[in-house]
């Protein structure tokens, strides 16, 4: 078993997990603001990792279908979001097989923008107004992370896993980054109890481990509370 420290220079615009606030000016309503969350889960990072651009939650049509009572009716399962790749590489890290494990990206350069987005399309004759997602606005100022955004975490492998040195994750894959590893030489491990810690972790992980978490205070909320 090895350890990496990675980290991860962007290299294209990244749109992740957001925090969404209504757009006033000059007190008229504008549609909503949407700030990302500086913290990155690892879950998307692990997709990357595998190489895996797509899975049932990525694919934009069918995210969080069961989250939201109006979509329910146009989808043919009542399953919900589903983490297939992650949950069998999860497996195979907790049984010893060729796997690896990463913590959520921690920023430690933070380049931003903002921009305007409207969800209105147009035809020849009449404006027209296609779904997407869920109750989504017509106009939308998003601010996203640019190159030259960094951030840092750890990786930990087991057996034959080649790291690749570019994914891409957010929303439509977006997030190119450049990954460079480190790796730790690890001169002893201790097992404690009752430490505190202000490592970002995924407590839903953490549990799957077999750690108990005393108490705990969130630094991203992700849509889907329980995949941590």
């Amino acid at each position: 078993m090895k350890l990496y420290r990675a980290y991860f220079k962007l290299h294209g615009i990244l749109i992740f997990s957001s925090e969404i606030r209504p757009m006033i000016t000059a007190g008229e309503a504008m549609g909503s603001y949407i700030s990302p969350s500086p913290y990155i889960h690892n879950y998307p990072v692990m997709y990357g990792l595998m190489g895996k651009p797509s899975e049932t939650y990525f694919v934009f049509p069918s995210l969080h279908y069961l989250d939201y009572e109006e979509r329910m009716r146009r989808t043919p399962t009542r399953r919900g979001l589903q983490y297939t790749s992650i949950r069998k590489l999860l497996e195979d890290f907790k049984n010893g097989r060729d796997s690896f494990y990463v913590f959520p990206l921690i920023p430690t350069k933070l380049v931003v923008s903002s921009f305007l987005l409207s969800a209105e399309s147009w035809s020849y004759v009449i404006p027209t107004r296609s779904p997407t997602k869920n109750v989504f606005p017509r106009l939308t100022s998003y601010a996203a992370f640019m190159p030259g955004s960094e951030f840092k975490t750890y990786v930990v492998v087991q057996g034959k896993v080649k790291l690749p040195e570019w994914v891409r994750i957010g929303k439509k894959r977006w997030g190119i980054f450049r990954v460079d590893y480190d790796e730790v030489r690890v001169e002893g491990v201790r097992i404690e109890r009752n430490r505190v810690t202000s490592i970002p972790i995924n407590y839903n992980d953490a549990k799957f481990f077999g750690f108990e978490l005393r108490s705990f205070s969130k630094v991203l909320e992700t849509p889907n509370i329980e995949e941590g």
